[in-house]
Order: C-alpha cells, then sequence, then structure tokens
C-alpha cells in the first residue's frame, strides 16, 4: 500500500532470460530440482498457507509504517511499565504478608486506611473498576432493543 512497487511488465528479453535457469551445482537444472522439492507442498494444498502467509507478510510491512512502529514501541513500553509496577507491589505486599503471623483482623484493616499510599491504591483500584463498568453500560446501551421495536 505505502510502498511502491515495480508492476510494470518486464522486457520479453528479460523474460527470456528468467526462463533460463541456472546450473546447480551438481549440473542439473535448478528449476526443476526447485520444482521437485516445491512439488510435495503443491499437492497437499501447503503451498498455498505459505503463498498466503508470504502475502500477510508482505501486507504487514506495507502497514508498518514510522508513525505505526512508534505506536507500538510506545504500547508495549507502557504495558511492559505497568505491568513491572504490579509485580513489584504484588511481591512486596506478598513479603510482608509473609513476615505477618496473621493476617489482620477488621481493625486492622480500619488501619491499613490510615496509610496514604493505601487510600492512594484503594482509589486507583476503584476508578479501574468505574471505567469498566462505565465500558460495560455503554455495551449494554449498545446491544439494548430499539425502544421502537
Amino acid at each position: 500500500m505505502n510502498a511502491p512497487h515495480g508492476n510494470t511488465a518486464p522486457a520479453a528479453e528479460q523474460c527470456a532470460s528468467a526462463l533460463d535457469a541456472p546450473r546447480a551445482v551438481d549440473g542439473g537444472d535448478s528449476l526443476t530440482l526447485l520444482a521437485d522439492k516445491l512439488r510435495p507442498l503443491a499437492d497437499s494444498g501447503r503451498l498455498d498457507n505459505v503463498v498466503d502467509l508470504l502475502g500477510l507478510a508482505s501486507d504487514l510491512v506495507d502497514l508498518l509504517d514510522a508513525p505505526m512502529v512508534e505506536k507500538l514501541g510506545a504500547l508495549s513500553e507502557q504495558a511492559s511499565g505497568a505491568a513491572w509496577t504490579l509485580a513489584n507491589a504484588w511481591r512486596a505486599a506478598q513479603a510482608q504478608g509473609l513476615q505477618e503471623a496473621r493476617p489482620p483482623g477488621l481493625a486492622g484493616l480500619f488501619q491499613l486506611f490510615r496509610d496514604e499510599d493505601t487510600r492512594r491504591g484503594v482509589a486507583l483500584a476503584l476508578r479501574a473498576l468505574q471505567g469498566l463498568g462505565r465500558q460495560m453500560r455503554h455495551q449494554q446501551d449498545d446491544y439494548a432493543a430499539p425502544a421502537d421495536a
């Protein structure tokens, strides 16, 4: 799509020279050797899959221009950063939980809410749940039966 392709027809001399196959190392015709190796794939229909895969790769090369690669790179960086942060918080909480003889009771849980970091984390989790709920509401609106029906 974005990349220019040379789709012009070659001259007759070029076609004739392309059909003159070079000799293989053992002296045989290299195109015949290639055809012999591709015949099982063609007979089983798997060569079609290879051709489709090459077409897909070509389409990806056309789609992956510089802005798209930058967007994918930024998204990958954000995802790995979020995973790193979550994994660190999980390990720290797990280590702290293993140090405690017993899990905190109800009063201990309320004492956790005195900590500013706990409140910040709970607020983050609640905001994330709020966003999920909002998306679910919009999806529900999309799938609701029309009032006119």
